[in-house]
């Protein structure tokens, strides 16, 4: 079976500048252990994901297929179920009984829901039941409920909740909601069913008796609070609005905190429950006695926890953005932590094993999971943040290409505040402008680690293999972009965007090999690697929105200014001011707004309207003679300039820039203005100008045929990119080196297309909505905003593989707020 399988997958997006600041370990201390895999099993999965539970003999998962059975202990199949018209939409486990939802579609009439229940030891059929469902908002724990005598369930026909025997699936209990009452949220525990219940601007918590059905309790909750909640025996935690209340089964709020960041986490233990929560500008961990709220313990500033689980594991970033797994002394709060070989989600705890689950990402719908277990091992020689490698053993990346017509530019030593002895990185120039980069990755335990590594890596990134080049090499193209490739224990990247240098990649990854295989294994000096700080965060709201930010007190800020609905907010002494006169866009600074007429004037010249945000003057330049007009406003990256577009009767005729330096408006004319269509942006810096375009013969077409034309200051077209897809907004669609820019994705236009735009070939494609792109961050990063539930959305720092690195922001709904954020 192979080892440290997935490890790499990471490691290649996190070195390569595409991860956020690590947290530092509790007390600062290293972690003393280190884990390694025992088993992994593959599954596919769509893109409605996937559950889990864990019991003493198997790890359960279901899919929208059904549920697989996993032999705990060795990872081998024991049983699956599915019906293979029909996808599992849910599921619930008691003691030796899966109950699963199957749901069928129909064509001419709404589908329809049936209960499957099968034994959770073998999978043999027990039981079916139709014109049922699971509850609404159904949560459900990752392990089963012992001695748990029903399932609740929906009769989808009187909308009554049920209890329903186990065994044999028989009516046991009816309970119909209160009038004006509808579920929300459910879950189960062993001896109770619990309800959250939307009643208006009153909602509660329910708790029936799993029995007979009858309440036991109501629980008011305050007006507005979501169903986001999580249950636990003799807990029920409820979580909304930047704030976490734990619940006693008497009704008793015995926990408040009101700073959740990025959220609160909480896991029930023997006697106590577990949370995370923030602070002042400290994150803190801490342990409360159960029921009675006795304060125990709090580690402060404690890591940012990413989750909490049973058995007191907790999961975060560590050196590099690796996965770090915490396992916490309920006594002291001590940590004895895991660095983690596989990018992936802690599950489940179970003695000295870990369960944990990669997502794999592939082409069109289907995915797959990778489930793993993993076992605590004593660490090697060096720090277990290496995997117990020697730190001396990896080579100097500056020192890999001697000679030549390259030469090495500055080294980078650091992984995000980590100092390793070498350089790990280095950028290799050569006179006519072309460069690439070279960094280790890892330097495995031995070769045939590394091999697993540069073999998933393949699998994941659908990379293929390149001959030639070390002992095993994966490259993105032809010519090559990137290129990954290990040389006995070392696996490094070489990376280049400069079209002359990537026909020359493949030569230079084998010299670079060779050099390796040549130089043999670094000195074997023993270096310890000092620990990050822990952040220093601030919590603000956004004054007139439900948009909480996270503010690293020692960064420049996260937010700089932004709009809601037309008025700026700007920033002044650390908060936000909100400024009488309407604006349709403000400079990437914050300094200047401009705005334009609703309407073209009669007569006369249409006047632009701008507003200094410091001294809140405000000035109206007249630009073009009427029957022309200008609109969409935007500001060159500087801040200096001011692009409007012109146009007359509905056709572009030109563009217009107002130098601020002396406040006068410039005209020019463009030819075959029908051609094209939205509105001019800056060409990724304050020399060209570019616009959206379609076929010549044909504006009126599909979005995989929209183009891309730049042209100078002076209205010449200097180059037209083709089939580049709908351009996004113009403020914000080019990067601030100004060599990429993003689209909606021709022929998927869900997605994110990154384009060069000297040449227009495409760099990336990312599965990211491209109405959630706020901004870029930096030229390898950028901002958008992810779901985290139906209600409530982040900001986070979001790689080119579409995956959220740093939540900078959370929201409760931000429809009319456009963010001016700060450079990364």
């Amino acid at each position: 079976m192979p080892r440290a399988t997935t490890r790499l997958a990471l490691l290649a997006a996190l070195l390569l500048g595409l991860v956020p600041v690590p947290a530092s370990a509790p007390a600062g201390a290293l972690p003393s252990a280190r884990l390694v895999p025992l088993w992994h099993a593959d599954v596919p999965i769509t893109r409605d994901g996937y559950e889990h539970a864990l019991t003493s003999r198997d790890l359960l998962v279901r899919t929208a297929r059904g549920v697989l059975a996993f032999g705990a202990d060795d990872g081998r199949p024991r049983w699956k179920h599915q019906l293979t018209t029909a996808s599992a939409t849910g599921w619930d486990l008691s003691s030796d009984v899966v109950v699963i939802d199957y749901y069928q579609p129909a064509e001419r009439a709404s589908g329809r829901h049936e209960l499957v229940a099968v034994s959770s030891t073998t999978g043999k059929e027990l039981w079916r039941r139709q014109r049922t469902s699971l509850p609404p908002g159904w949560r459900r724990s990752s392990a089963p409920r012992a001695g748990s005598p029903v399932f609740a369930v929906k009769d989808l026909e009187t909308g009554a909740i049920r209890g329903i025997s186990t065994g044999a699936g028989r009516d046991m209990w009816s309970f119909r909601m209160p009038a004006g009452c509808d579920v929300s949220g459910s879950a189960a525990r062993a001896a109770d069913v619990v309800l959250f219940l939307a009643c208006g601007r009153s909602p509660r918590v329910l708790l029936l008796d799993a029995a007979t059905g009858t309440t036991l309790r109501s629980i008011p909750l305050p007006a507005g609070t979501s169903p986001d909640f999580q249950v636990a025996e003799g807990m029920i935690a409820v979580s909304g609005d930047r704030a976490m209340t734990l619940f006693d089964d008497r009704g008793r709020a015995v926990l408040h905190h009101g700073e959740c960041w990025p959220r609160c986490a909480v896991v029930r233990g023997p006697g106590l429950v577990l949370t995370t929560y923030h602070s002042g500008e400290d994150d803190v961990l801490a342990a409360t006695s159960w029921p009675d709220g006795a304060p125990l313990w709090q580690v402060r500033p404690a890591p940012v926890y990413a989750k909490l689980v049973e058995g007191g594991i907790a999961a975060r970033a560590g050196l590099g953005g690796f996965p770090v797994v915490d396992a916490i002394d309920p006594g002291t709060g001590a940590a004895t932590s895991y660095t983690l070989p596989v990018p992936a989600e802690v599950l489940a705890s179970a003695g000295q094993r870990l369960y944990v689950g990669s997502v794999i990402p592939a082409a069109g719908q289907t995915r797959r999971v990778r489930f793993s277990a993993l076992r605590r091992l004593p660490p090697g020689r060096g720090p277990s943040l290496l995997g117990g490698v020697d730190p001396g053993r990896w080579p100097d990346a500056c020192a890999l290409l001697p000679g030549g017509t390259f030469s090495p530019g500055p080294p980078q030593t650091t992984l995000y505040r980590y100092t390793l002895p070498r350089s790990v990185s280095c950028r290799y120039a050569e006179p006519g402008g072309g460069s690439f980069s070279v960094r280790v990755l890892w330097i495995a335990g031995d070769a045939d680690e590394a091999a697993d590594m540069v073999e998933t890596l393949g699998d994941v990134y659908a990379y293929r293999p390149a001959a030639g080049i070390g002992d095993q090499a994966v490259a993105d193209s032809s010519p090559p972009a990137r290129i990954y490739f290990r040389t006995g224990p070392a696996v490094v990247a070489v990376a280049s965007g400069d079209l002359s240098v990537r026909r020359r990649l493949t030569a230079l990854a084998g010299s670079i090999a060779d050099r390796i295989r040549d130089a043999g294994p670094g000195v074997q000096a023993r270096t310890a690697l000092p620990v990050a700080p822990s952040r220093r965060l601030g919590l603000s709201r956004l004054p007139g929105t439900k948009v909480t930010v996270a503010q690293d007190i020692t960064a420049p800020p996260v937010v700089t200014a932004y709009l809601l609905d037309g008025h700026p907010y700007v920033r002044a002494k650390g908060t936000f001011t909100r400024l009488g006169t309407k604006v349709h866009a403000l400079s990437p600074s914050g300094a200047w707004g401009a705005r334009t007429t609703e309407n073209y004037p009669a007569r006369g010249r249409d006047p632009v309207t701008l507003l200094d945000t410091g001294t809140r003057s405000v000035r109206r330049i007249p630009t073009v003679k009427a029957p022309m007009g200008v609109a969409s406003p935007v500001w060159s990256p500087d801040g200096r300039l001011l692009l409007l577009t012109a146009t007359d009767r509905g056709v572009i005729t030109g563009f217009v820039i107002i130098d601020l330096a002396t406040m006068r408006p410039r005209f020019v004319h463009v030819t075959h203005g029908e051609r094209y269509s939205g509105a001019f942006r800056w060409g990724g810096d304050a020399r060209t100008v570019a616009v959206q375009s379609g076929p010549e013969s044909d504006y009126e077409t599909a979005d995989d045929d929209l183009d891309v034309t730049f042209f100078d200051l002076g209205g010449t077209v200097e180059r037209r990119l083709q089939n580049v897809g709908k351009l996004i907004d113009g403020q914000k669609w080019a990067s601030p080196s100004g060599l990429l820019f993003a689209t909606h994705c021709p022929g998927r236009t869900s997605q994110t297309c990154l384009w060069r735009t000297a040449d227009g070939a495409r760099a990336a494609r990312i599965p990211f909505e491209p109405d959630a792109f706020v901004s870029w961050y930096g030229d390898e990063r950028f901002l958008g905003w992810h779901a985290l539930t139906s209600q409530e959305q982040a900001l986070a720092v979001t790689d080119f593989f579409g995956q959220p690195l740093t939540h900078l922001a959370r929201a409760y709904g931000h429809d009319g707020l456009r963010l001016v954020a700060g450079a990364a």
